[in-house]
């Protein structure tokens, strides 16, 4: 799951990059309604990449509570799956 997010989020910042390349272009050559649609994909790339940190910051906080249950001695039978 991690090496999902971790393209995902890689995949996402390569096109908001190049969306913002297409925006600047399309603003030089004043196509401002090309401006508009790469504006509006780069928003839901931002919103994407944003989802994707509370996922990442979710899995932290999981991990850690896994960590915690460890040192305790609480063993629960879904840690095995998550950390497999």
């Amino acid at each position: 799951m991690q090496d999902t997010l971790f393209l995902q989020e890689a995949d996402f910042v390569q096109k908001a990059s190049r969306c913002i390349e297409y925006i600047q272009e399309s603003l030089q050559n004043r196509d401002y309604e090309t401006a508009k649609i790469e504006m509006s994909e780069l928003r839901f790339l931002l919103d994407e990449l944003q989802a994707i940190e509370q996922k990442k910051k979710r899995r932290a906080q999981l991990f850690e509570v896994i960590a915690d249950m460890r040192k305790r001695g609480i063993q629960i039978d879904f840690v095995s799956r998550v950390l497999g």
